[in-house]
């Protein structure tokens, strides 16, 4: 039993660890593509962008990207 406990175990940190970079690799992609930006919705800053998407990672990355690059944006240009 003590060996099938610490098999889980270490399944749960490998896997703990594989999200932990998943999500600062989604934040660091905002993070890029938010640099990239003439002008970004709010004007919020591209690390405060990273900041949500690493705290946010699904969310963050999903509101960045209605806020930012979806037909939804509105581009004042007259």
């Amino acid at each position: 039993m003590v060996g099938l406990e610490a098999f889980s175990l270490g399944i749960f940190w490998a896997w703990l660890i594989l999200a932990f970079a998943a999500h600062l690799a989604v934040s660091v992609i905002v993070l890029q593509d938010a640099k990239t930006l003439a002008r970004s919705a709010l004007g919020i800053s591209p690390f405060l962008w990273f900041s949500i998407s690493l705290i946010l990672p699904v969310g963050g990355m999903f509101i960045y990207w209605l806020m930012n690059h979806s037909s939804l944006k509105k581009d004042y240009r007259f």
